[in-house]
C-alpha cells in the first residue's frame, strides 16, 4: 500500500542572469540570462480509449521520469515618468515601465506528451503524461519570440494642510495611489499555431496602508473549441463580432494584518536586521528563495515572542474555465474562501498560534485548521502542531534553532493521518 501511494518528485533550477551596463545614455538596462531546470517524478499517467466502454481509461506506470528545461533570454528595461499639475500645489506622477525580451526555449518534453481519443466521434485530444504529480513537467511546444509587458504607478504629491517644515521650506508629502497595474504576454514565431499567448492583466494596490488589495485575469486571444480549450482562430476574426479576448480566469485577493507593539522596542529593532542581513548575504542567496517558502508554509515555527499578539485576515475570489469531465464543453466554477490567522503570547516564553484556518464558501467547510503551542528557549524554539481538521490531518513536535538558514539542523517527530474527502 506504501508503494502504491507514494508520491515524490525533486525540481532543480539553474539560473544565471547578468545586467549590463545602460545604453543609450543609461536609459535602457540590458540583462541576458540562461536558465535550465529539472524535474524528477515517481509516476506518469497513461490514457487509452476504450472502444466497449466508450470512455478513456487511465493507467498509473510507476518508476523514475525526468523531464527538462532549458531558455536563452535577452531583454530591456527602461521607465519613462510623465508628471500632471494640478491647483494647490498637487501634482500626480506616472511611472511607465515597459518591458521587451528576446528568447529561445528549445522543446525537450515532446516524449511525455500523447494523442488520446476521448470520444465516440473520434475526436482527439493532446495530453501531457505527467501532469498530476508533484509537478507538471514541461511544455512540448519550441518557444522562440519575444516577451512584452507594461508596468504603470500612481503617485500624488501634495502640501499637508499643516507644513510641519522648519527651515521655511514647503514639506510635500506622497502618497501612492496605485502601487502596480499592467499586462504582459508573448509571441512564438516558431510555433506552428497559436503563436499569440495569453494575456495576463494585474491589479494591486495598498489601501489606507493597511489593506493589501491585488487582482488578476487571463485573457485568451482565441475561439474556444467544444472540449473548452483554445482554438488556433483568433478571437477577432469569425461571426461574433469583434472582440480584444476571451476572460478564462481571474481572481480578487485582500488581506490585513494587526499586531500589538513589541514589548522591546530594541530587541525588534536587532531582530529585523539581523534578518535583512541573512537574506541579502550574497553567500546565502541559493538559499533565500527556499527559505521564504518555508517560513510562508511553517509560520509557527518562527514565532516572535517579542509581539505579545497577532491576527492575519485574507480573503480570496476566484475564477475559472476547465473541461467537463467527459471532453462535452467547459464549465466556469467560481469560489472564494477566507483565511484566518493569530498568534498569542500567553507568558513571555509561552505563545498559542492559530494559523491555516481556510474557510470554503463552495463547500461550506472549513478546509484546513492548525493549532500550535510554541516555547522559546534562548537559541532554540520548540514546537507542537496539530492539524485536526480536513483530509490531512497531522501531529507535529520540532526543536528547531531560530535562526532561518539553520533550519536544517532539528529534531523532528511527525505523524500524519490521511481521512479523505
Amino acid at each position: 500500500n506504501l508503494i502504491d501511494t507514494l508520491q515524490w518528485g525533486a525540481q532543480h533550477n539553474i539560473p544565471i542572469s547578468l545586467s549590463l551596463p545602460p545604453i543609450l545614455g543609461g536609459a535602457v538596462v540590458v540583462s541576458p540570462g540562461i536558465s535550465y531546470s529539472q524535474v524528477w517524478l515517481a509516476q506518469k499517467n497513461m490514457r487509452k480509449w476504450n472502444d466497449a466502454e466508450q470512455k478513456v481509461d487511465t493507467t498509473i506506470q510507476k518508476g523514475l521520469f525526468v523531464d527538462q528545461q532549458t531558455s536563452f533570454s535577452l531583454s530591456f528595461n527602461t521607465a519613462l515618468f510623465g508628471t500632471y499639475q494640478l491647483k494647490n500645489a498637487k501634482a500626480i506622477r506616472h511611472v511607465i515601465r515597459p518591458t521587451f525580451g528576446i528568447n529561445y526555449s528549445p522543446s525537450l518534453s515532446k516524449k511525455y506528451y500523447e494523442t488520446v481519443r476521448v470520444n465516440g466521434k473520434g475526436d482527439s485530444i493532446r495530453y501531457s503524461q505527467l501532469q498530476g504529480g508533484l509537478y507538471s513537467g514541461y511544455g512540448d511546444i519550441t518557444n522562440g519570440g519575444i516577451s512584452f509587458g507594461i508596468d504603470n504607478n500612481l503617485e500624488m504629491k501634495y502640501k499637508p494642510k499643516k507644513d510641519t517644515a522648519t527651515d521655511g521650506e514647503t514639506e510635500f508629502k506622497k502618497l501612492r495611489i496605485i502601487d502596480g497595474f499592467g499586462f504582459n504576454g508573448s509571441y512564438n514565431f516558431l510555433a506552428d499555431s497559436m503563436k499569440l499567448s495569453r494575456f495576463n492583466f494585474y491589479f494591486r494596490n495598498n489601501l489606507f496602508e493597511k489593506i493589501n488589495l491585488s487582482a488578476s485575469a487571463n485573457m485568451s486571444p482565441y475561439h474556444r473549441n467544444r472540449f473548452g480549450q483554445d482554438s488556433s482562430l483568433y478571437i477577432w476574426k469569425g461571426d461574433e463580432g469583434f472582440r480584444l479576448g476571451r476572460i478564462t480566469n481571474g481572481s480578487v485577493s485582500l488581506s490585513t494584518s494587526f499586531q500589538s507593539k513589541p514589548r522591546d522596542e530594541e530587541k525588534d529593532k536587532e531582530k529585523k536586521e539581523q534578518m535583512e542581513n541573512e537574506m541579502n548575504d550574497p553567500v546565502l542567496a541559493g538559499d533565500k528563495q527556499r527559505l521564504m517558502e518555508y517560513m510562508r508554509q511553517n509560520p509557527a515555527e518562527f514565532v516572535d515572542f517579542n509581539i505579545p499578539w497577532q491576527i492575519n485576515l485574507s480573503y480570496s475570489l476566484y475564477f475559472n474555465e476547465q473541461p467537463k469531465a467527459d471532453y462535452s464543453g467547459f464549465e466556469k466554477i467560481v469560489n472564494s474562501n477566507i483565511s484566518v490567522g493569530a498568534s498569542f503570547s500567553l507568558t513571555p516564553k509561552w505563545n498559542l498560534s492559530i494559523s491555516n484556518v481556510n474557510y470554503d464558501f463552495r463547500t461550506k467547510e472549513i478546509q484546513t485548521f492548525t493549532v500550535s503551542i510554541n516555547r522559546e528557549m534562548h537559541c532554540w524554539q520548540m514546537s507542537i502542531n496539530v492539524t485536526p481538521i480536513g483530509p490531512y490531518r497531522y501531529f507535529n513536535f520540532t526543536i528547531s534553532p531560530k535562526s532561518g538558514i539553520l533550519q536544517d539542523l532539528r529534531i523532528n517527530r511527525t505523524r500524519s493521518f490521511f481521512t479523505g474527502y
